[in-house]
């Protein structure tokens, strides 16, 4: 019936996540806790964003919590990196109740483990698995009642105060910089002025107010996910005020996106490689095999020794929880520092960029020159529409896909997990198809270290394969 919610219990308010969904979905995710704690009454931290929906979906997502008997502490509303903090900190769980960077009109549930870490994707299918199985077509909650036992408060303000002083502490700032800052009406707002000002630097602020429906007051609509055709306005501001770097959030500030000095958007590679250079006890880094061919090399020309999983942070998560690597990230915004959180944290990645581009100006540097610097590459990335299944995606595309790759590169891969990816390498060349199940789009990488030529006619014979398959 509703198998259309994405991971993360992600769907539209009212229509896929309904309050019957959420109070299901708290039932049993309790009942998961209890399990794997080995606890009658474990603790579990609830947090939400600012959406309109988000209050009344974290109100039944709680009573089915305390149906079964669990301690619940609402820490309101607040960053997700945060609650995952909160929860590593003290907590047998967490859950966030946020869509992230989707439109007003959607919402998500996503579950912590006590470690902080994202719950796995298996154990999440299991989960919504016996939420649909429970639901059937006339499930309704309008006279459960309300539970207050073991309900509890913790106030944001006091989370947020103990975050912004340990990511503060942790991070170094030789000169003070002058930083745009847009929040885009999204929960960064409620911290990054703060954390800005404790590291001794200057911000200037576009977007700075919560709206839970990201519209400006112009009443235009401002997408909440922080991507390169978004970042016009403060692309002008850091240029026009001659500033030394932007930073852009998404709605639940679990991803940032930089600007350098010149107003350029940094892509995610090169902002995964700067971090990985930058941060970690040890050379060993965990990423995605999305990754640039081109930071792939250079890690690795540099003495990194580099652990590979496939796409999505909670697959970098898992390996980072195995001891395989003292920083790792996803081209695709989502960087994880394991020594504070096991989870996705723009607010940490904002932190260190910041040092990065603070150490770089005290030498008499800025972030767009150290850039220039980098080995360059010719990446061209797409979306094609599939429309088909999973299975046949298997049976007929992947097939075809190989051999295509196999004719520019001499190393091909085909990996099964949540999605499906078949990818080709050599020296000098990089192509990679996910077949992305949530959206049943493919999602195509085609890079060239030689020529933007090169990196063009692989994408033409990858599209084109996938158009006509």
């Amino acid at each position: 019936m509703r198998r259309s919610l994405m991971y993360n219990f992600r769907g539209v308010y009212g229509k896929e996540l309904t309050h019957s969904i959420a109070y299901l979905a708290g039932k049993i995710a309790a009942q998961h806790y209890k399990a794997v704690r080995k606890k009658d009454a474990p603790k579990i931290i609830v947090g939400n964003d600012h959406r309109f929906s988000s209050n009344s979906l974290k109100h039944y997502l709680m009573q089915g919590m305390i149906s079964q008997g669990v301690i619940i502490r609402d820490i309101g509303c607040l960053p997700t990196s945060v609650l995952s903090y909160a929860v590593k900190k003290a907590a047998d769980g967490g859950c966030m109740v946020t869509a992230s960077h989707n439109p007003p009109e959607y919402n998500g549930l996503k579950f912590f483990e006590a470690s902080g870490a994202v719950m796995k994707p298996a154990v999440e299918d299991a989960i919504l698995g016996q939420v649909m199985k429970e639901h059937g077509e006339h499930y309704d909650v309008t006279n459960i009642g309300m539970i207050t036992k073991n309900y509890g408060i913790t106030p944001p303000l006091a989370v947020i105060t103990e975050y912004v002083d340990q990511v503060a502490a942790r991070t170094r700032v030789p000169r003070p910089l002058n930083i745009g800052l847009d929040c885009r009406m999204g929960t960064a707002f409620l911290i990054m002025p703060q954390l800005i000002k404790e590291l001794g630097c200057n911000y200037f602020p576009i977007h700075d107010q919560l709206n839970p429906y990201f519209i400006k007051q112009n009443g235009e609509y401002l997408n909440p996910e922080p991507k390169e055709s978004n970042i016009r306005e403060i692309s002008t501001l850091v240029k026009c005020a001659s500033l030394d770097m932007g930073l852009i959030f998404d709605g639940d500030a679990d991803r940032a996106v930089v600007v350098d000095d010149k107003g350029n958007y940094m892509h995610d590679d090169i902002v995964l490689l700067l971090l990985a250079i930058e941060y970690g006890a040890d050379k060993r880094k965990v990423i995605t095999v999305d990754t640039s061919l081109a930071v792939e090399n250079h890690l690795r020309s540099q003495g990194f020794q580099l652990h590979i999983t496939p796409v999505g942070d909670p697959f970098v998560s898992q390996a980072l929880e195995e001891g395989k690597g003292s920083f790792g990230g996803v081209p695709n915004g989502h960087y994880i520092f394991p020594d504070f959180t096991p989870y996705s944290d723009g607010i940490f990645t904002a932190a260190v960029m910041v040092q990065i581009a603070s150490k770089l100006v005290s030498e008499g540097k800025h972030l767009a020159e150290h850039v220039a610097e980098l080995p360059k590459t010719h990446l061209k990335k797409v979306k094609v529409p599939f429309g088909r299944s999973r299975d046949e995606f298997l049976q007929v595309v992947a097939p075809q896909l190989k051999a295509l790759f196999s004719r520019y590169c001499r190393q091909v891969d085909y990996l099964q997990t949540d999605d499906t990816v078949v990818v080709g390498k050599d020296e000098q060349s990089k192509m990679l198809v996910r077949y992305n199940r949530w959206d049943n789009n493919f999602n195509v990488h085609a890079e060239s270290l030689e020529s933007d030529e090169s990196a063009e006619e692989y994408l033409t014979q990858i599209v084109g394969l996938l158009e006509n398959c």
